[in-house]
């Protein structure tokens, strides 16, 4: 989930023109060329969605969206909330859009591929990445068009600062063993229609910009701050880490939320006993200083998690964010609204399988404020689910019936 700019890396309200936090999320890629899937356009017909070939800040402003059909909804595996009443969620070959805080939720693209990240840095331009492809709207959703991916290798996430400026992590799924994965991050000053390699500390796992000179860099379990666009990195900050006896394949995920704040969670990669050891961690102050927020079987002094699986979280703000944390075995998801930059955790009602799948499909949770979220995912039937919150997590009400 994405930040609010965060991040996010976690939540941005509409202001530019094509975050928390972000999330990024991984999958695998297939090396097949994409079907471009079809958009929702005014007047309401469908038509093929066509590559780019301007640069998407010099489009014209959102009239609203226009709809197709709704059908049966499938796994959604992204959310991210733009102020209060606009949302955008994507999932397999779908990306829905609302505009009323979630009392209504429509379809504006249907296609082949396994939407599966998505980020907007405001109402109106944002994009949509799946498995090869990288769909980019700069009027609310309307239109869609196909755009770039990097020559190195297919783009795994995306975070961009600005409408034309944004970076990127290219190469393979998270990595399934000891070795970490041939990683490249990537830039691009078009809105993404091409894009470029630059050098990194690391092979890069997350990375997200608040600014288009101030962003960070995770991998394993180090994170990198660059001031200069990325052409830079600072040095590894030195963690003491909940989780050095699991370190079969540790990993990272960033979420921006102001130029000096980022937030990070880092995975040991590891089941045991039932549960899989994770730790977030917050800075506020350029990363002078890291709070380890909370970890599961964290060293003394570290609040637990509630839950025993990493799960996804989005940054409210520099001291705000909200987590889910799945526990399969009982069933459920453990969620805890954490404020004061780390140093308050408030545990709240976990969501019950029987709503909200905790085995088989990606979550992702967008908090717009620290009353109103989103989380979207799969239900036991493996139909599309989106829960709504209005109270800080307290309570969740379904808004999609497909």
């Amino acid at each position: 989930m994405r930040p609010v700019r965060i991040v996010v890396a976690a939540v941005l309200v509409a202001a530019a023109a094509v975050t928390g936090s972000i999330v990024a999320r991984s999958t695998a890629h297939r090396s097949a060329t994409p079907d471009r899937g079809i958009a929702a356009t005014a007047p309401p017909t469908t038509v093929a969605v066509v590559p780019a070939r301007k640069d998407p800040s010099s489009s014209p402003q959102p009239q609203g969206p226009t709809t197709l059909p709704l059908g049966r909804v499938g796994p959604l595996e992204a959310v991210q909330a733009i102020g209060t009443q606009v949302a955008f969620a994507v999932g397999k070959g779908t990306i829905l859009t609302t505009s009323d805080g979630g009392r209504s939720w429509v379809r504006v693209w249907r296609g082949a591929q396994d939407l599966h990240d998505l980020d907007f840095v405001g109402a109106s331009t944002g994009w949509a990445l799946g498995d090869g492809i990288l769909l980019g709207t700069v009027d609310g959703g309307r239109r869609w068009r196909q755009l770039g991916q990097p020559r190195v290798r297919p783009l795994r996430s995306v975070h961009f600062s600005s409408p034309s400026e944004g970076w990127g992590v290219a190469g393979p799924d998270l990595p399934g063993g000891r070795r970490l994965p041939a990683t490249t991050l990537v830039h691009t000053r078009d809105g993404g229609r091409t894009w470029s390699a630059m050098a990194a500390p690391a092979p890069p796992q997350s990375v997200c910009f608040s600014s288009a000179n101030d962003g960070w860099l995770a991998s394993r379990t180090g994170v990198w701050r660059s001031t200069d666009g990325g052409r830079s990195w600072g040095p590894r900050p030195n963690f003491t880490l909940p989780l050095t006896t699991y370190t079969y394949a540790p990993s990272a995920v960033l979420q921006c939320a102001a130029p000096d704040a980022a937030w990070v969670r880092f995975d040991s990669g590891e089941g045991v006993a039932g549960s899989s050891p994770y730790a977030l961690y917050a800075t506020g102050d350029a990363g002078a200083h890291w709070r380890a927020v909370l970890a599961v079987y964290g060293e003394p002094g570290v609040p637990g998690a509630p839950g025993s699986y990493p799960g996804p979280f989005s940054v409210i703000d520099p001291r705000r964010a909200f987590l889910l944390s799945p526990t399969p075995a009982a069933d459920s998801t453990g969620a805890v609204l954490i404020s004061q930059g780390g140093s308050r955790l408030q545990g709240r009602p976990g969501i019950p399988r029987t709503r909200l799948s905790t085995d088989s499909e990606p979550m992702s949770v967008s908090f717009a404020s620290a009353t109103r979220g989103w989380v979207v995912g799969a239900g036991a039937d493996g139909r599309g689910v989106i829960l709504v919150t209005v109270d800080g997590g307290r309570s969740w009400r379904s808004q999609l019936s497909s």
